[in-house]
């Protein structure tokens, strides 16, 4: 069973004389930059002031500083990169910003495991990755719950990592529902696999499936219907209930079994990993209890 960070550990008094810059403002920054205003933290954010998410960002009562202004007035920096990409600024210009304006002691977040930006000596990289999208992570801080996430410490040359980024997490609303720990190559590791062994394979099942009921003659509505659109209701009842309420116990619709083997079988998926996991992991999440 994985470990979570302990609530009772978060001391948010660490951040009060901490300053925090967030690059860009697509939905998920504008989720931690919020969150943080909104639980007493001195948050900038850093774009274009001419762009339009610039003035949505003052809209919100955010200040809006240049990206180099803002890294030069903080020591936390948040990289929430939209599509991999932080807007308005290539993987070169964010390399080049964090070299020239972090220093010993700065710590930089990121939201993801995959292609973390170099981060210079002395500063600490850490990632805070919510269980949820921009929208859905606001909802809930608003809502008085909390997404759950992953969180990680790649680089502590503080000393202080952990418990600032801890603070930090209390500070978005995820110790209230929970923050499991892991590494950043696990999450990375975690993504890669599961977009080559379910992702992809699942979008070929599809086109396949599809061509063969059109070429049998079939009308394309029905076929659309029948290989995407009925999917999602079986999807959703895999996210809320795990695979054994969907498939049945032994994961394989429509297959008949007398009641000796399908309470075995029973036994057995609800035995597995993946159930007991799905539990634990669905009941962090209020939105699907």
């Amino acid at each position: 069973m994985s470990s979570l960070l302990d609530p009772e550990s978060a001391d948010l008094t660490l951040l009060q004389d901490r300053q925090v810059a967030v690059l860009g403002y697509d939905a998920m920054a504008a989720a931690h930059a919020l969150n943080l205003r909104d639980s007493g933290v001195d948050v900038r954010v850093g774009i274009d002031p001419d762009s339009r998410a610039a003035a949505r960002a003052e809209l919100d009562g955010l200040m809006v500083l240049t990206p180099t202004q803002a890294l030069d007035a903080s020591d936390i920096v948040l990289v929430a990169p939209e599509n991999g990409v932080v807007p308005g600024l290539s993987d070169q210009d964010l390399r080049v910003l964090l070299a020239g304006h972090t220093e010993p002691g700065d710590m930089v977040i990121v939201t993801g495991a995959t292609a973390p930006p170099p981060v210079p000596d002395g500063v600490d990289l850490v990632m805070l990755a919510a269980v949820g999208d921009g929208d859905r992570v606001r909802e809930e801080y608003l809502d008085g719950r909390g997404c759950p996430a992953l969180v990680a410490v790649a680089q502590d040359q503080s000393g202080a990592a952990w418990a600032t980024l801890t603070a930090y997490a209390a500070a978005m609303g995820s110790l209230r529902s929970g923050a499991v720990i892991t590494t950043l190559e696990h999450h990375a590791l975690a993504q890669e696999h599961a977009e080559r062994r379910v992702h992809l394979p699942l979008l070929r099942s599809l086109t396949d499936a599809f061509d063969e009921l059109v070429a049998k003659g079939v009308e394309e509505e029905v076929a659309y219907l029948a290989v995407v659109h009925d999917l999602k209701t079986r999807v959703d009842q895999i996210y809320v209930a795990g695979l054994a309420a969907q498939h049945g116990p032994d994961g394989r619709p429509g297959e008949e079994l007398r009641e000796g083997a399908r309470s075995r079988r029973e036994a057995a998926r609800a035995a597995h990993p993946l159930e007991r996991v799905g539990q634990r992991v669905r009941a962090m999440m209020s939105w699907i209890r």
